[in-house]
């Protein structure tokens, strides 16, 4: 059709336009009424597709569910990968297989049929037992009938034998009683002899206590006696040792007989006697003076120190020497008994008299120390036992026993010093005793230490002992002429008065 001329040309763009337009939009009317069917038809197949998996999903859980039932472990979370967490239903299986066997088996299958083989074989074993058991349980049968029939046998013979043994009994039963009828007569004949032997021995006790008491008046008076006499006569058999040869009074020297051939040792000591002695260890009174042995020259001279001297007895030529620790050619021993004080400083010296007696080449056989336990010396100081019973004592070869100071019990305050003085004093009469067996003489601890010429090495004032001391000059005594201030002739033995000298020497008194 052809568009009249006379509209104009702007109204014809505009119907071409909206021409074009509603063509336009028809066309996606079209198009999106297309698409709309097409996505409904798609949900419908998706929502078919939907309930169809959903429907599976639900068959699979519930065999699933049946499948956990069936394994015994009904848990909530299967756990794959999860194989070590025992709350999960896979780790729960895994450890059910598991038990099938050290190695285990991959399947429960596999770990019933392993179960399965394991029980086919347990029972063919359990068959196995029961057969055995049954043999020996026959055999057990024909060992019991065994048994019974000797356990018959023995109650057979068990019964004779009781018999046998009533007959024996009763047979026996009258040979007691005819012995014990002879029992009691020599029963009764026994004590009559037993009463008069006793009546014997009462007598014959009383006689042997009135000639023991006798024995002991007897024993007490001779012992009296023989002190009495020893106090009186001072019998001794000691001899002299040697004698002074020379003397140097200036110097406090002399010289003595004994020498390297005689084995004197140096430091020995010895006491100094009278030309007109009584005899030598008869006491401290006969003793003048010490002397201690400084150096050997020969075979028989030797010289030495007057560490003691008397002032109205001067040391001289051919004074006796003597002390009872040293014999040439001889070792001499000794006991000892009660408080070793050489000092009187009130303490012990118990190791410096056994330093003494082992300088001089002597021995302690027995002593008692100051704990009162009394000791018994072998071949060497140092070899020691306790004295018991069967050990020896004092013997023929002991010098002498030497007697320290008992102390008094009475002053003792405490338990343990009167137990420890009670025993210093049992020992000390058993001593003594063995010693008037053995006649070994018995000296105090004064004399001994007179007699070896010991002097001591310092002498202390103690405030308040009881014991007095006599505190010398500390130079050598002598005799001083106050008139003329010389020293008197008596000690050089040259009548004519020399004047005063010194040598600048601590008195040998004193010690060193």
């Amino acid at each position: 059709m052809a568009v009249p001329q006379s509209k104009p040309i702007g109204y014809q763009v505009a119907v071409t336009v909206l021409s074009l337009g509603i063509i336009v939009l028809g066309t996606l009317v079209y198009m999106d009424q297309k698409s709309l069917k097409d996505i409904k038809t798609e949900n419908l197949k998706a929502t078919a597709d939907r309930q169809k998996i959903e429907g599976l999903e639900r068959t699979v859980r519930e065999h699933f569910e049946d499948l956990k039932k069936m394994t015994g472990n009904p848990g909530d979370d299967y756990g794959l990968g999860d194989d070590q967490n025992v709350s999960k239903v896979r780790a729960m299986n895994l450890a059910d297989i598991a038990k099938a066997g050290p190695a285990g088996e991959p399947t429960h299958k596999a770990a019933i049929n392993t179960l399965l083989t394991r029980a086919n074989d347990l029972e063919r074993d359990r068959d196995k037992i029961r057969t055995e058991y049954d043999a020996l349980t026959k055999v057990l049968e024909g060992l019991n009938k065994q048994y019974q029939v000797k356990v018959d046998t023995q109650i057979a013979a068990t019964a004779k034998a009781d018999g046998d043994l009533n007959i024996a009994i009763k047979n026996k039963d009258e040979e007691a009683r005819v012995k014990q009828k002879r029992i009691d007569e020599l029963t009764t004949a026994a004590n009559e002899a037993a009463a008069e032997l006793e009546n014997e021995k009462s007598a014959r006790a009383a006689e042997v206590k009135k000639l023991e008491n006798e024995m002991a008046t007897l024993k007490k008076i001779n012992d009296k006696l023989t002190d009495e006499i020893d106090k009186i006569t001072k019998t001794s058999f000691e001899v002299a040792d040697g004698e002074i040869r020379w003397v140097d009074h200036q110097n406090g020297r002399v010289w003595i007989n004994l020498g390297e051939a005689d084995n004197l040792p140096k430091r020995m000591t010895f006491s100094i006697y009278t030309k007109n002695h009584n005899g030598v260890a008869r006491g401290s009174d006969d003793i003048k003076g010490a002397i201690e042995v400084t150096r050997i020259i020969d075979a028989h001279t030797a010289e030495a120190r007057i560490i003691k001297d008397d002032l109205y007895q001067p040391v001289a030529k051919g004074d006796p020497i003597f002390t009872p620790i040293w014999s040439p050619g001889r070792k001499e021993n000794f006991s000892f008994v009660g408080i070793i004080d050489l000092d009187g400083d009130g303490k012990s010296d118990r190791q410096k008299l056994h330093d003494l007696v082992s300088a001089a080449g002597a021995t302690i056989d027995n002593e008692v120390d100051d704990e009162g336990k009394r000791i018994r010396y072998m071949k060497f100081p140092n070899d020691f036992i306790d004295h018991g019973e069967g050990v020896p004592g004092i013997d023929v070869n002991t010098k002498f026993l030497v007697l320290g100071e008992i102390p008094d019990i009475a002053l003792a305050g405490k338990d343990e010093d009167k137990d420890r003085i009670g025993r210093i004093l049992k020992h000390r009469k058993t001593l003594g005793d063995e010693a008037k067996m053995q006649g070994v003489r018995m000296v105090n601890l004064n004399d001994f230490l007179s007699w070896i010429g010991y002097q001591p090495q310092r002498k202390l004032f103690v405030p308040g002992a009881e014991k007095g001391y006599d505190l010398k000059a500390g130079q050598r005594p002598a005799p001083i002429d106050t008139r003329a201030n010389r020293v008197s002739g008596a000690i050089s033995g040259n009548k004519k008065i020399k004047p005063p000298t010194s040598s600048g020497q601590t008195s040998p008194l004193f010690g060193k």
